[in-house]
């Protein structure tokens, strides 16, 4: 798969940066001669030093900045893009991934149906004048350019948490092997985080040990340290949860994901002695035993408590909250078919003052395959005005994120007793839908079947993760 940037945060940010100079030389595309060269691609013009824009002075710093956290030797992406040679093959097909928006990977939208109340962080999108830059340096043959003008290159992003704490590991090792025609199987990994104190997280990553079977993987504090006596800090098949009563859920990975980042001000509890649970879901690949021995956490935190204590909420199915559809069931065959739920704000079912201050600072959608769109809305209990979360249109599993709010903590989204949060999710349940065709050969199918809710692959989701800022508790 070709990337500009994976989905968190392969960018190092707003690329709009790299707009300035190199824009300036991308010529109008108007084919009067602005730029240099004869256009046809075939890269005659790679030793023209003059021919703009080419590769050292125009292109190298955008690549750097919006394409080279994924795209590395060695990194997640299938090719390196780190020099001239590397990337030259590929220009053609990098204009029009840019020109389609399907590259870098972003699918938070602004659409007819959402329009969220403030910006998320880490936006990868390209502007318009570097979607333009990467047509016109096709357009004039890829050049290379003179290394002797190479403009200078910003840092390549990162794609790992910060200053990390301290990182653990799985205890001991967990093989994945299809049984007959059953590939997904869930274990719980028991981490000792080793703080002798309680502390407070401001910075949580997951690092999924073998990408090839790892799922997603959801963090819940084991504060009792329950978890403790499981041999080899390892349970099998503990389901959809955290195999033990009390935890709670404070993050994520799903693939895609990077480091997780509250904004300042904002932490996750962590007492003195508790476990963090991590439930992974594998799928196996059909062709043998496969090893995960690595799958860990990097954590940073820190000693200070914060002004605002965070938690996440699942919503919809299976989450909390009531169907507006009635029972979840996508019929074999079923396109444009619709699943809607309702939740209404509350604290494990109750009413809070609103002296206490809760803010979203987070979200994120959840579906499996079959899915194809999915939107996000909370409801003022008051006024009955609508402010969409997140919408997701362009739904694609293997590109998931957390989508993290780019305000301070006591901007973010204000959520209030009795208010009302929806998520609705569509579906394609039909061979027209390319994800489900390739799953359900996988799975040695020929034909959709009906989909209930599961954690299968071949299950479905409609989840909408909320990440949660609370003061005044």
């Amino acid at each position: 798969m070709f990337c500009c940037a994976a989905m968190f945060a392969c960018t190092g940010g707003n690329a709009d940066d790299a707009d300035s100079s190199a824009a300036e030389t991308a010529g109008d595309g108007d084919g009067d001669g602005d730029n240099t060269g004869d256009g046809d691609g075939d890269g005659d013009n790679t030793g023209d030093g003059d021919a703009r824009p080419n590769w050292h002075e125009d292109i190298a710093p955008l690549v750097t900045e919006a394409c080279q956290g994924c795209h590395t030797d060695g990194g997640i992406a299938p090719f390196a893009m780190q020099d001239y040679a590397q990337t030259s093959p590929w220009s053609g097909l990098m204009a029009e991934q840019a020109e389609l928006g399907l590259m870098p990977p972003w699918h938070a939208l602004e659409t007819a149906q959402c329009q969220p109340p403030l910006a998320f962080k880490h936006d990868a999108r390209l502007s318009d004048a570097q979607i333009q830059l990467l047509r016109d340096w096709v357009d004039v043959g890829s050049p290379e350019g003179d290394p002797a003008n190479a403009a200078p290159l910003p840092s390549p992003p990162s794609l790992d948490l910060a200053n990390p704490t301290t990182s653990v590991t799985m205890g001991s090792p967990v093989s994945i092997d299809a049984q007959g025609n059953t590939l997904d199987f869930f274990h719980c990994l028991s981490l000792d985080p080793g703080n002798d104190e309680d502390v407070y997280l401001d910075g949580i990553q997951v690092v999924p040990g073998n990408r090839e079977i790892v799922h997603h993987v959801l963090v819940y504090v084991d504060e009792n340290a329950a978890s403790a006596s499981w041999p080899g800090g390892v349970q099998q098949d503990c389901g959809g949860g955290s195999g033990v009563s009390g935890s709670q859920l404070i993050s994520g990975w799903v693939p895609g994901g990077l480091p997780m980042e509250p904004p300042d001000g904002v932490a996750i509890s962590l007492p003195a002695g508790a476990r963090l649970i991590l439930n992974v879901h594998y799928h196996a690949t059909g062709g043998g035993p496969t090893l995960d021995d690595s799958t860990g956490l990097a954590l940073r935190w820190t000693n200070t408590k914060p002004e605002y204590g965070s938690l996440f909420t699942l919503l919809g199915a299976p989450g909390s909250g009531s169907s507006l559809t009635g029972p979840f069931m996508i019929p074999a065959g079923a396109t444009g078919h619709v699943e809607e739920y309702e939740w209404i704000v509350s604290a494990n079912g109750s009413a809070f003052p609103d002296t206490i201050e809760a803010r979203i600072w987070a979200v994120a959608n959840h579906m499996h395959l079959v899915g194809v769109d999915m939107r996000a809305w909370i409801e003022d209990r008051d006024t009955g005005e609508e402010t969409c979360l997140l919408h997701t249109p362009n739904w694609d599993f293997n590109w998931q994120r957390i989508y993290e709010y780019d305000a301070p903590a006591n901007q973010g989204v204000r959520v209030k007793a009795g208010d009302i949060v929806r998520v609705q999710c569509s579906y394609d349940n039909s061979m027209n839908n390319p994800a489900l065709a390739s799953a359900l050969a996988e799975a040695g199918l020929d034909s959709p079947v009906n989909v209930s809710v599961g954690e299968g692959t071949l299950d479905e989701m409609c989840l909408t993760a909320v990440g949660v800022g609370i003061k005044g508790l």
